[in-house]
């Protein structure tokens, strides 16, 4: 970071007035909207993620993780590391960061994939951070909830960055921990992110930062402190002014609404140096090579007037709050030109504190953002056209418009397509097909037609239960419903899966990703796993056997792999292993016996059906130098290699 160089100035007459609206503003908000249950300080009243002007909170969409992967990447700093990355997607992903600056749980980052992030997998992209704002939530950042900033973005060759939480943390490092938190967003996003995306997600070093309301102030000033990491900045409707009168209070009422935070604990006493140190209006000098753009509303209402984007009629709050950013941002439009800098300020007739706006402001920015970022007309949108098997394929139109033009894949041996709903595959052996959704998603993930699926056979289909889909591949199959989910089934575990029924069977759908384990695969589905073997042959366990082959460590264990399916007997049932069986009976559970010599002592006794009976408990090792297993009639024991038997 670079020293404290920032200092306060003189204020107008007139923004002091001004800024005698904010706790009126703020007032307003509480006791005007009585539908909405609480009011806010900076950034108005929720609309979902951040401070809007009082549309009720939306629900994020559903987003279950269709893949996960694992990656580990080398010289991160001391602390960082991938956790997770999940697949939310084909072109949407959630990057889990163990953080050494926020340490605990995992950091989560989303991040919607450059357009040509498949059909060129060698090129690297610059990145649009998007902020959020005062009510950030822990699950999504509000772009992608309040927006269509997935439709923007999908024919643009940029990479767009979605921090994931840190309500009311103004993105900053803070002095002292506080309600169970000690943000430090700042230190995580320059120093743990950056080089997390430069050497794993494709970045090519060239970065814009946008933000609304809390996350404008907070582009503002990770531009400003950091600005050899970007090339733009951008604010919408944010507080570019954080120190003038009145604003160090707003603030900290905004942060005790939106979480019950304490503002000193962000940057000490109001007044002090890291106040002033996070002042936008004070920190210019960092912007002098960036392209700026800076918007906000004049806080009057325009829904129902021609060409308006307002969706339903603001409330006072959502007046006030815009006011306010209006002020703020004119004081900071006012210093920069006045320090040389020549940003681009949008400043509206109308307009109040609300996500439609934003979502305007982003598609106006996008020009002077793609200019900073110097991105070819290519680059900022593909004039594309499908032809061939393709263009058959894709003529219904169930998977969108198309965003690139055909591409090779999977080392030149096909072809595919991306369009706005989905990706279409080709290939010689296998024709043309469109996947979508989750299914394409899971594919994608996978790897595509590079992976160990191969191409797509068919479209998506229903099962003949109605209750799911599936798409066939040239070497297994993804199946997916509602509460399962997509998963990928290898060809030999599909085969051992059909004999029993498919999804119709007693083993029903996949839950679980195949994984590779001691030369052999597993799969989880509800009823039971299907295992492959080292030699290739396929079985499955289910029942009290699987829960107890589970809880010896299944095929890692000491009975190895199954060598037959469970074998019905007069009383239960058996299950052959490579080193043993597993015996269940509903009066003494399931449990394991190695084979050996007590094994082939209790089978001199006629095993389960002898008088011995069944066993109760696991053979285990003893400390007298050998292993026991206990009977129903009796307990078997070998010590210093003698059996001994012991009947009751």
């Amino acid at each position: 970071m670079r020293e404290n160089t920032r200092s306060p100035r003189f204020m107008s007459r007139r923004f002091r007035l001004g800024l005698l609206a904010v706790p009126t503003a703020m007032a307003l908000g509480a006791s005007i909207v009585p539908q909405v249950a609480t009011a806010q300080g900076l950034g108005g009243l929720s609309s979902g993620s951040s401070l809007s002007d009082g549309v009720a909170p939306s629900d994020p969409p559903v987003r279950t993780p269709l893949e996960t992967t694992h990656p580990k990447v080398e010289g991160l700093p001391a602390g960082v590391s991938i956790d997770r990355v999940e697949w939310l997607s084909d072109r949407h992903i959630a990057i889990f960061i163990n953080s050494a600056a926020m340490p605990g749980e995992p950091i989560e980052v989303q991040m919607l994939l450059a357009r040509d992030w498949r059909s060129q997998p060698n090129k690297k992209f610059p990145e649009v951070w998007a902020l959020d704002g005062l009510r950030a939530r822990d699950d999504e950042n509000g772009w992608t909830i309040e927006t269509n900033i997935e439709q923007q973005f999908a024919t643009r060759n940029v990479n767009v960055i979605l921090p994931v939480g840190g309500e009311s943390s103004f993105y900053s490092d803070w002095q002292q921990p506080d309600n169970g938190k000690h943000y430090k967003w700042e230190s995580f996003l320059t120093k743990e992110l950056v080089p997390i995306l430069d050497k794993e997600f494709k970045s090519n070093g060239k970065r814009a930062v946008v933000g609304l309301s809390m996350g404008g102030t907070s582009a503002m000033n990770l531009a400003e402190r950091n600005p050899h990491l970007f090339n733009f900045v951008g604010s919408f409707s944010g507080y570019l002014d954080t120190t003038s009168t009145g604003m160090p209070a707003a603030i900290a009422a905004a942060m005790r609404d939106a979480g019950n935070y304490d503002a000193t604990k962000m940057w000490g006493p109001f007044g002090s140096q890291d106040w002033i140190d996070h002042d936008p209006k004070l920190g210019l000098e960092g912007l002098k090579n960036m392209g700026i753009y800076v918007s906000a509303g004049s806080g009057r209402d325009d829904f129902g007037v021609a060409e308006s984007v307002a969706k339903q009629p603001a409330n006072a709050a959502g007046i006030g709050l815009e006011v306010i950013s209006r002020l703020t941002t004119q004081t900071f439009v006012d210093e920069a030109r006045a320090a040389g800098l020549n940003p681009t300020v949008k400043f509206r007739p109308s307009g109040v504190h609300s996500w439609e706006y934003w979502q305007f402001e982003l598609s106006e920015a996008w020009p002077m953002m793609a200019d900073s970022l110097g991105l070819s007309k290519e680059d900022r949108g593909l004039e594309c056209s499908t032809i061939g098997m393709i263009a058959e394929a894709t003529q219904s139109g169930v998977i969108g418009n198309c965003i690139t033009n055909e591409y090779d894949v999977a080392d030149q041996r096909g072809k595919a397509q991306d369009f706005t709903g989905g990706t279409a595959y080709w290939s010689p052996e296998t024709n043309a097909h469109a996947l979508f959704g989750d299914i394409n998603a899971r594919y994608a993930g996978i790897g595509g037609p590079s992976s160990w699926l191969g191409f797509p056979k068919s479209g998506e289909q229903k099962t003949p239960d109605g209750n799911g889909r599936y798409v066939h591949f040239e070497h297994g199959s993804i199946y997916w419903t509602p509460e399962t989910k997509a998963h990928a089934i290898p060809g030999p575990l599909f085969e051992e899966w059909g004999k029993q029924g498919f999804e119709k069977g007693w083993l029903g759908y996949p839950t679980g990703e195949v994984k590779d384990v001691a030369r052999g695969q597993v799969q989880q589905f509800q009823g039971g796993q299907v295992i492959k073997r080292p030699d290739n042959k396929t079985a499955f366990v289910n029942g009290a056997i699987a829960d107890k082959y589970a809880e010896i460590g299944g095929v890692e264990s000491g009975l190895g792999f199954p060598t037959a399916n469970a074998i019905e007997i007069p009383g239960g049932v058996f299950q052959q292993f490579d080193h043993g069986n597993i015996y269940f009976s509903e009066a003494t559970g399931a449990h394991v016996i190695y084979y050996g010599d007590l094994f082939e002592a209790w089978g001199k006794k006629k095993y389960e059906q002898g008088e011995f009976g069944w066993p109760t408990s696991d053979m285990k090792d003893i400390p007298a130098g050998g292993k026991r297993i206990e009977f129903q009639h009796g307990v078997i024991e070998q010590i210093n290699g003698q059996v001994r038997e012991e009947k009751r």
